[in-house]
């Protein structure tokens, strides 16, 4: 079918899509690719992520909440930090991402690791006021209300204590989400449910919606890390094995989406034999902030 008569099509089943309310689930995708996350996800963004490691003020005997937690990228230097005295409790959806952060943890012989499978804001309903030492959230608030994130976590942390989040920026594999499109305008039927993502658009943004109810940004930064990608294969690989495409992947019809994929790896190797780059950038923010005394 002509790819024009198709846009319309996708248009109007996406927004179908939207009112129905069928949402995608993000948690099944992470289940399939917790095994191979790190390899490809933690490998090029863990140096942006132990930027904001680095910059927080982990102490011993402390106790922290690692929300989204995954395979441990945080949770395992968090409880090396706060020591056996100290607790990290580690928070995620997905039982495969804890299965493998359990597993890291073991190896390393960590006992001070609380895991718990749950969804982020109810597991903070549970927590009682101010009584934690610092939040931390890698990669996990576009699946989360922020104005609800951010009155639970004045509510828990401890005056004096801290938060840290990192996330890709709305701005994000943007030539490749393009690519996407054109291969989902070839097969619009692949659309089955809608994906629903709550990017930050910058420091900025984590900035004014962070740091209200007596939160106060200490540092926050904008950061790029561009994935080594050759081929329409190697972005396809690394965007169906490391998590980038997580939510976008379950919200396709499974029968549907070896076609999707091929469709979308011929037209990243048509654009690169024509000269057009398609770079695999993760753009990023990061906020640390403390809680006033």
């Amino acid at each position: 079918m002509n790819s024009a008569l198709n846009l319309p099509k996708l248009i109007y089943r996406t927004l179908s899509l939207k009112l129905s309310k069928n949402k995608s689930n993000p948690t099944t995708d992470y289940n399939l690719i917790s095994t191979s996350y790190d390899e490809y996800y933690s490998r090029y963004l863990g140096k942006a992520a132990l930027e904001l490691l680095e910059k927080l003020p982990v102490n011993p005997d402390q106790c922290i909440l690692d929300l989204a937690c995954g395979t441990g990228f945080f949770t395992h230097p968090l409880a090396e930090k706060v020591g056996k005295n100290g607790k990290v409790f580690a928070v995620d959806l997905s039982s495969g991402m804890l299965e493998c952060n359990q597993k890291n943890a073991l190896l390393k012989q960590l006992s001070n690791i609380m895991f718990v499978e749950s969804d982020a804001l109810l597991f903070m309903d549970g927590i009682a006021n101010e009584s934690l030492d610092g939040i931390v959230c890698g990669w996990g608030i576009c699946y989360m209300d922020h104005v609800k994130l951010l009155q639970s976590m004045e509510r828990i942390v401890k005056p004096g204590g801290f938060i840290g989040i990192i996330e890709n920026r709305s701005s994000s594999l943007k030539a490749v989400s393009d690519m996407f499109m054109k291969a989902l305008v070839t097969h619009p039927n692949a659309m089955i449910k809608n994906t629903e993502i709550h990017l930050p658009k910058d420091k900025d943004y984590l900035v004014k919606t962070f740091t209200k109810r007596g939160i106060v940004a200490e540092s926050a930064w904008n950061g790029k890390v561009t994935i080594p990608c050759k081929s329409g294969d190697e972005v396809a690989e690394y965007m169906l094995k490391s998590g980038a495409s997580a939510g976008f992947l379950d919200a396709l019809d499974k029968n549907l989406l070896p076609e999707v994929m091929k469709s979308f790896v011929i037209h990243i190797d048509k654009s690169m034999a024509n000269g057009q780059s398609i770079p695999v950038n993760h753009e990023y923010c990061a906020l640390v902030a403390t809680k006033s005394v």
